[in-house]
């Protein structure tokens, strides 16, 4: 893993961290939920909506992250779901340990 990769894996990983509190502090009763993007820019301020489950089936893989559309970089990570309101990408090999590591429900 190259020092960038890695460096985008864990701005991804911190916004997903961000995304788990406000999922914590949110009323679970269906709706839904305003998060930040979780795509490897560490400077977007974007927003996303989800319902809660699609951020739980989402969750259920840590490779997995919610991203805005046209916010996924193609040389660290594949686009495995894509809707009008996000996208999901799955990070490449290289990164899934760094990935997968960091995440509380593995």
């Amino acid at each position: 893993m190259t020092p960038r990769e890695e460096r985008l894996a864990e701005n991804e990983i911190l916004f997903r961290q961000v995304n788990e509190r406000i999922v914590e502090l949110t009323d679970r009763w269906g709706g839904n939920l305003d998060l930040v993007c979780e795509c490897a820019n560490d400077q977007c301020t974007s927003r996303i909506e989800l319902k809660l489950d699609e951020y739980e089936r989402i969750r259920q893989n840590p490779r997995l992250f919610a991203l805005l559309p046209g916010h996924e970089i193609p040389g660290i990570e594949d686009v495995v779901e894509r809707t009008e309101r996000y996208v999901v990408v799955e990070k490449h090999a290289e990164t899934r340990d760094l990935v997968e590591s960091a995440d509380p429900r593995s």
